[in-house]
């Protein structure tokens, strides 16, 4: 049987980026008439059959993947499926997206639905409200990448950042400039990521010696309004606190807006620090410290791992762990003596 050929043999050919094979077989208007016929001329020489039908009947697959994401509305996954869109593309794959909603009934109705249009494989981000012992991602009989989010007892190929270490990295920060009363706004605790920087958190704050141990969590999102309401409730308390760790940027930029509105200065009364980098936290005000996730890279290595699976190669190391970046801005500052009082 011969081998079939690929948008990389067909850009290989007329000496050109896979992307703009990919662009040419999309009919994109913005490719120069003399690319466009080189491009042509390379698929009609090679034969290769850009309708995903055609192909689908002659090598058994659709050439596409599901992502099933648990909020579109939140920046950070809108950002990794648009990376994991580009790599796939370069590839020769499209990607269809399902939006769970943070739901584990509408997460098992997406895969049904990425089932039913014969994907080759999924990417999932596993939703906060699934159950514990959920065995779904167990039966899926497709391959399977879990990207950012693991399910409990999930044993399967990832590709997530260490959450520890993002924990560690942001109390760290702020012990070190003097704070010595750090809350945390957390997450929920059903997602592995929340529980990990937690994780961190304590660890850090115990290494520093520190006293204060405060916590308040999340139930199922991770929404500036949850961060709001945590941080009015940490404001209220006996004891406030002089810095705050967010789990997400979003909890982060709710915060801001509840420490605002009681009237104290980010960062002169408390420091605040955020986990993902998403692209409007250099723009608030103060500009939010964060630690950034790697997601470009994340999403990437993600669809790669996937294309392996796919095409049935030797996978070395089925789980990938990337390594976050504290990324310093004006929302942190040294502890001033009275700050929060």
């Amino acid at each position: 049987m011969p081998r079939q050929v690929t948008l990389r043999d067909v850009a290989e050919y007329a000496g050109v980026s896979v992307t703009t094979v990919s662009n040419v077989v999309r009919d994109w208007p913005y490719i120069s008439p003399e690319t466009r016929l080189k491009v042509q001329s390379a698929i009609d020489s090679l034969g290769y059959s850009p309708h995903l039908i055609a192909q689908s009947l002659r090598t058994g697959q659709m050439n596409a993947l599901a992502f099933i994401v648990p909020d579109l509305s939140n920046p950070y996954f809108a950002e990794v499926v648009g990376a994991a869109e580009d790599a796939a593309q370069e590839q020769g794959y499209t990607v269809l997206v399902f939006n769970s909603h943070e739901d584990h009934t509408r997460e098992a109705a997406c895969i049904r639905r990425a089932r039913r249009h014969s994907v080759d494989g999924l990417l999932i981000a596993h939703t906060a409200s699934i159950p514990a012992d959920s065995g779904l991602w167990h039966d899926i009989m497709l391959p399977i990448v879990a990207i950012d989010r693991t399910p409990p007892h999930y044993n399967g190929a990832s590709c997530v950042m260490d959450n520890v270490r993002a924990g560690v990295l942001a109390t760290e920060h702020l012990c070190a400039l003097g704070h010595q009363r750090i809350a945390h706004i957390a997450g929920p605790r059903s997602v592995r990521p929340a529980r990990e920087r937690i994780e961190g958190y304590e660890a850090a704050l115990s290494q520093h010696g520190a006293r204060y141990h405060n916590i308040r969590d999340v139930e199922h999102d991770w929404n500036a309004d949850d961060g709001y309401r945590a941080m009015r409730a940490l404001l209220d308390a006996p004891e406030r606190p002089t810095a705050v760790f967010a789990s997400n940027d979003a909890l982060a930029i709710g915060a801001l807006h509840a420490i605002d509105e009681r009237g104290l200065r980010v960062p002169d009364d408390i420091s605040v620090v955020g986990v993902d980098d998403i692209d409007i936290s250099r723009h608030l005000r103060p500009p939010l410290t964060t630690i950034r996730q790697p997601r470009e890279a994340m999403a990437r290595m993600a669809v790669d791992l996937l294309l392996r699976y796919i095409r049935e190669e030797a996978v070395e190391e089925p789980v990938v762990m990337l390594q976050p970046e504290l990324i310093v801005r004006q929302s942190t500052a040294p502890y001033r003596e009275g700050a929060a009082s």
